[in-house]
């Protein structure tokens, strides 16, 4: 950053309906407007994309200025005096909304956009008009697979070109375009998506153009409710928000947070709810009985271990308030170590996505140093290749693998240890056929916490609904190893 970039912006002061604003100079007229409560009509204005100007629904009067003009065009200036409560502009709003809606399907009872669909939401406020269109409306390819689970579907669009602007200006993939004049343009797909971030092009069309094979007829939206909290796919740590219900977890989506990931997300982070609502979600202790996992009773497994040497391996994932919990209860730090997931593909992708895929791995690492205990891979490596038939080995399995092989590698050293217990925050019991036990713990949307990302950042774990019958961290079994 340049000595002039740290220098604070001059703050500019305007009207807009007669309420004072105070911006930054150089500010969006719309953002400025949006930022301060003030709601305005608009499309294609996007505050993570370069300017298009092109959806005509954000026309404001400024005093001194002849005619309206769209505010995603303009930027604040000292004193100017803005509207868009006047009856010209209210006019041109319905009639520009018009036109947008000319060849627009009614299809809402089926479009996944139905509830938070600017369409619908405008025509509610500035609609509600007697349709003035007597000509067949012009039909569009519907329900094309586009790639990377986004399906577009031509008739819906409004030709914002949010999307192309994306894979312009973010992505630089340059997979999509818009081709032919008039009411027969449409976006292009000049070749299927290819990129690891196309799941957010779902999330700026203000529209149901735009949608995800993912989440695509799974609920309403209305149904949901949003748990804010903080991903934790890799060390970068962005903010998103979980919808979920009674029924489960649906989908993963960013929130804004400047200082993180600012207003996107990688695809993989979309993932990280597969495992928190599974059938398969264990309620309590597992015993491993006849090839098969059967319930089994606390006093039966610390009967087992009391005669072991007790051995724990955490992943690298785990909240904070865990590793503190955990290093409270138990203070043989000699038979702790520290599973670390190894890096998978490019260091940095230059927007988001990193390869260390170890949510907490800083917050891991203090929390050791603080206890006196050795984080290294050489550590648990040590203590892999010294297992015995006298150990008790509880292993605090990682949330989330993405390295299939090596995870496959580190269950295969473990086999070693007499007795082997697994404290897991999903099924997977056809991989756990090795351990003798299962306990559950809570996943990252089942507990209150925090963890720390690559800036060294603190970040907070909200805790949603409950999807596992326990909410015992692993500090909370510290009683079947005393």
């Amino acid at each position: 950053m340049s000595e002039v970039e740290k220098l604070p912006k001059k703050m500019i002061k305007l009207k807009w309906n007669d309420k004072d604003l105070e911006v930054p100079e150089g500010t969006n007229l719309l953002g400025a407007a949006l930022n301060n409560g003030i709601k305005v009509a608009h499309y294609c204005y996007h505050p993570g994309l370069a300017v298009a100007g092109v959806c005509r629904m954000c026309m404001v009067e400024q005093q001194g200025v002849p005619r309206p003009f769209p505010a995603c065009n303009a930027v604040v200036a000292e004193g100017i005096q803005v509207r868009n409560d006047t009856k010209q502009i209210k006019d041109a709003v319905e009639w520009t909304l018009q036109f947008h809606l000319l060849n627009h399907p009614l299809d809402c009872p089926i479009c996944d956009q139905a509830g938070e669909c600017g369409l619908q939401d405008y025509y509610m406020k500035h609609g509600q008009y007697d349709s003035a269109m007597i000509d067949k409306k012009v039909h569009k390819k519907k329900v094309q697979d586009i790639g990377c689970d986004v399906v577009l579907d031509a008739e819906r669009c409004i030709l914002c070109a949010r999307c192309t602007r994306f894979v312009d200006d973010v992505t630089k993939t340059h997979e999509l375009g818009i081709v032919n004049r008039g009411d027969h343009a449409e976006i292009s797909v000049q070749k299927e998506l290819h990129n690891d971030y196309a799941q957010n092009l779902v999330d700026i069309c203000p529209v149901g153009a735009l949608t995800s094979k993912d989440f695509r007829f799974k609920q309403r939206v209305w149904f949901l409710e949003d748990v804010e909290s903080t991903c934790i796919g890799c060390e970068t740590g962005c903010s998103v928000k979980i919808s979920q219900n009674k029924s489960g977890a649906y989908r993963v989506r960013p929130i804004v947070d400047s200082e993180v990931n600012g207003f996107w997300m990688c695809d993989d982070g979309r993932k990280i709810y597969k495992h928190l609502s599974t059938p398969g979600r264990l309620v309590g202790p597992m015993v491993f009985k006849n090839s098969m996992f059967l319930p089994v009773a606390e006093s039966e497994i610390k009967e087992k271990i009391k005669s072991k040497n007790i051995k724990f391996i955490l992943s690298a994932g785990l909240s904070n308030e865990e590793y503190q919990s955990f290093f409270k209860e138990f203070k043989n730090i000699k038979n702790i170590t520290l599973y670390q997931l190894p890096k998978t593909g490019a260091e940095f992708d230059g927007i988001l996505k990193r390869a260390d895929k170890n949510c907490n791995l800083r917050g891991a690492q203090k929390a050791f140093k603080l206890a006196g205990a050795d984080s290294s891979e050489e550590a648990m490596k040590k203590m892999l290749d010294t297992l015995t038939s006298q150990d008790a080995l509880f292993v605090v399995m990682p949330e989330i693998v993405y390295d299939h092989d090596n995870y496959a590698s580190f269950l295969s050293k473990i086999k070693k240890a007499g007795l082997r217990v697994a404290l897991t925050t999903d099924d997977m019991r056809s991989e756990f056929s090795d351990f003798h036990f299962l306990l559950p713990v809570p996943t990252f949307l089942e507990k209150e916490g925090h963890i720390i990302n690559y800036q060294n950042k603190e970040r907070k774990l909200n805790k949603g609904r409950s999807y596992g019958a326990s909410d015992r961290n692993v500090g909370d079994w510290a009683h079947l190893f005393h």
